[in-house]
């Protein structure tokens, strides 16, 4: 019998926003350095782009959990902060 449970490896790059979204917020709230909070949100895509690389090298198809909660954190983290920061092309 197959395991069907994803690697280690790949749950750890589904998890990776999060990271990017707490720096993100340091950057913005501590550092106060506006372009370094957007460009580690938008550094946040890096892990999603490479596990769905992966995966469709491997021919899988994602967990629909692994693809909506990171993604929608993203989402909403950029809207937050965009409304407070102000957004990157505005």
């Amino acid at each position: 019998m197959a395991n069907s449970e994803a690697p280690r490896a790949l749950r750890h790059l589904w998890a990776s926003p999060a990271l990017f979204v707490l720096a993100a917020f340091v950057a913005f709230n501590v550092v106060g350095s506006a372009e370094a909070g957007w460009a580690l949100m938008a550094g946040g895509l890096s892990g999603p782009a490479v596990a769905l690389g992966w995966q469709a090298l491997r021919r899988e198809r994602p967990e629909a959990a692994f693809v909506v909660v990171p993604l929608g954190l993203l989402a909403l983290m950029t809207v937050l902060f965009g409304i407070n920061e102000g957004f990157p092309w505005s």
